[in-house]
């Protein structure tokens, strides 16, 4: 099981250069990136995008762009579709956003022309944690792509978190469905779904994993109080996985982990045709770098 960042970087290495299409690659922290995992032997980068720019940043960097391939596209949006083309075209194995909107690169992913949908897209979000004295990784969905999700779309989210889990050789993920309660409540809808998905999903709705909820935030991840609240369930305490009510409440959380809690989160986004790396434009080059790591055990 991968437990830390550096055990997965390890592993991914092991796996060999994944092809990285990256749309909009006029940005220095992904260019910084893409050399790292280039360098380190993790991907082997196609950038799109405005080649007077490109050139320029790798003569900042002290870096030579004569061995990168290197489409010309000034334009973003243009960028992504070419991206998801060179994806769609088997030419590629992850698709990376650079200095494109979200929303654009998307809909040039997975609209009719991009071709990429194949179900539910969401954002999953993985930290290192060492709350309980050992480190371990912990996932976190949806907080980037789907705003007020359904029953329907939850199982989606959760199937493609108990995924990534899988990958990272969690073999049977303890999957805690959040609310501001762990009590069922008729205001806290959340609450409700919760319910609903415990029950869909020991029915046979998502396999190898255990779902349970709802939880407050500090009985999924904190065995004293989960202990103190009397409650009792496998997930208690020790949750791999935290399902977020809405993106609201995942995008607040995330960035307090990064901002107050000094974590360092890198993404992968799951359920298209190929996994897609939407981290933030003001993500880190090191962020960016392990977000390729997270994907290349995503591939088939």
């Amino acid at each position: 099981m991968i437990k830390d960042f550096d055990m997965l970087l390890n592993e991914s290495v092991s796996l060999g250069p994944k092809r990285v299409a990256v749309a909009a690659a006029d940005d220095r922290e992904t260019i910084t990136a893409v050399i790292e995992a280039r360098n380190i032997g993790i991907a082997e980068p196609i950038l799109i995008g405005n080649r007077e720019w490109i050139d320029l940043i790798f003569e900042k960097l002290e870096e030579s762009a004569r061995t990168f391939e290197i489409i010309h596209e000034k334009d973003p949006a243009n960028a992504a579709s070419i991206a998801a083309d060179v994806i769609r075209s088997g030419k590629g194995d992850i698709l990376m956003k650079g200095n494109v909107v979200t929303s654009k690169f998307l809909q040039a992913a997975l609209g009719p022309a991009g071709g990429l949908k194949d179900g539910l897209l969401s954002d999953v979000e993985v930290y290192e944690d060492s709350g309980g004295g050992d480190k371990r990784l912990v996932l976190v969905s949806d907080g980037g792509i789907n705003i007020s999700p359904g029953i329907r779309q939850k199982i989606e989210i959760i199937k493609n978190a108990v995924t990534v889990a899988h990958r990272l050789g969690i073999r049977r993920p303890k999957v805690a469905l959040l609310s501001g309660s762990e009590r069922v409540h008729p205001d806290f809808q959340s609450t409700i779904d919760a319910v609903a998905l415990v029950k869909m999903c020991q029915d046979g709705a998502v396999d190898d994993c255990v779902v349970d909820g709802p939880f407050a935030l500090d009985n999924a991840i904190d065995m004293a109080s989960a202990r103190q609240k009397g409650i009792e369930s496998p997930v208690a305490g020790s949750a791999d996985i935290l399902i977020v009510p809405n993106l609201e409440a995942g995008n607040i959380f995330c960035k307090g982990l990064q901002y107050y809690g000094n974590k360092t989160l890198i993404h992968v986004a799951m359920g298209a045709k190929a996994p897609i790396l939407i981290d933030s434009r003001t993500a880190t080059a090191q962020e960016k770098m392990r977000s390729m790591a997270l994907a290349t055990l995503m591939c088939d």
